[in-house]
């Protein structure tokens, strides 16, 4: 009888450690969010964009305040975008969320934009928020006008650097570090 009890409690720990690691994978990916509005700031400073998180009215410069801002337009059908976002992912977790903050801005526009990046997050384990883009924030960030584009927002709001196109996780660190040497 014993024996069936220590049976049964092994498998209840093995469901609860199972159960623990799925909760802690959905709970670690990035969150997606449509953006509500956008507000141009001037020259040299990045807009700002505003999203809801549940019922909390959230904005790109109080969420990135004191920090650098590693901002990424990308879109899930962009070969160049997919192929950087591992190395985005493990710059997310070298530096301390007090450091850096990633975002990523969706430029996906189909209907569906919302379920596929949403999709695309779960799949690859983004674990930084993904905000869905639209004309109004391509145009307050001067135009997109190709992606992958990231912006490198210094602690102040203002823009350190803009890099156009995919670049290294080396490049991407080191444009990093000189914008926190400016904090």
């Amino acid at each position: 009888m014993n024996h069936l009890r220590g049976i049964a409690y092994a498998f209840l720990a093995l469901i609860c450690l199972t159960s623990t690691d799925i909760f802690a994978q959905t709970q670690t990916s990035g969150k997606v969010f449509t953006v509500e509005s956008v507000t141009k700031i001037g020259a040299g400073k990045a807009a700002d964009l505003t999203w809801k998180d549940g019922t909390k009215q959230v904005n790109l410069l109080q969420f990135g305040a004191g920090k650098v801002v590693f901002l990424n337009f990308w879109a899930t059908w962009c070969p160049p975008c997919r192929k950087e976002i591992p190395d985005i992912i493990e710059l997310s977790k070298e530096f301390s969320e007090d450091e850096l903050q990633v975002i990523g801005v969706s430029m996906d526009r189909d209907d569906q934009a919302f379920n596929t990046v949403s999709k695309f997050v779960r799949l690859k384990n983004i674990p930084y928020p993904i905000i869905i883009g639209n004309d109004k924030v391509a145009e307050a960030y001067d135009g997109i006008g190709a992606i992958p584009t990231t912006f490198i927002i210094n602690a102040d709001g203002s823009v350190n650097e803009k890099i156009i196109g995919a670049r290294s996780k080396e490049d991407f660190k080191n444009a990093i570090l000189r914008a926190l040497k400016k904090k």
